[in-house]
Order: C-alpha cells, then sequence, then structure tokens
C-alpha cells in the first residue's frame, strides 16, 4: 500500500534525523579515547545506520 503525503513526510523527517544522529555519533566516536566507552557509542553507530537503512528502504 502506497505511503500518503503524510506518512512519508514525516519518514523523511525521521530519515533525517537518524542521518544526522549517525554524523553526531562518528564525530563523537572519533574523540574518544576510553576503548569500552569506544565500543558503546561504536554500537550505538551501528543500531543508527540500521535504523537510516530501515527507513530509507520505506521512503523509496
Amino acid at each position: 500500500m502506497p505511503l500518503s503525503q503524510t506518512e512519508a513526510w514525516y519518514l523523511g523527517e525521521c530519515l533525517k534525523g537518524e542521518t544526522l544522529m549517525c554524523k553526531k555519533l562518528a564525530n563523537y566516536r572519533d574523540q574518544i579515547q576510553d576503548p569500552g566507552l569506544r565500543q558503546i557509542v561504536d554500537d550505538l553507530l551501528s543500531t543508527c545506520r540500521r535504523h537510516v537503512d530501515l527507513l530509507a528502504s520505506h521512503v523509496r
């Protein structure tokens, strides 16, 4: 079933937010010295990237 205009807009906004979050997490990860904390942020980044992929698959 095709998305309504509002649904497509909302998914697009979510995609923008998740993309920005991925960029921020990648930037934070590059600045972290502690290996444990770095791994946590890396895990969050992986989850964020999966969200982006999922949202992008619905917007197309």
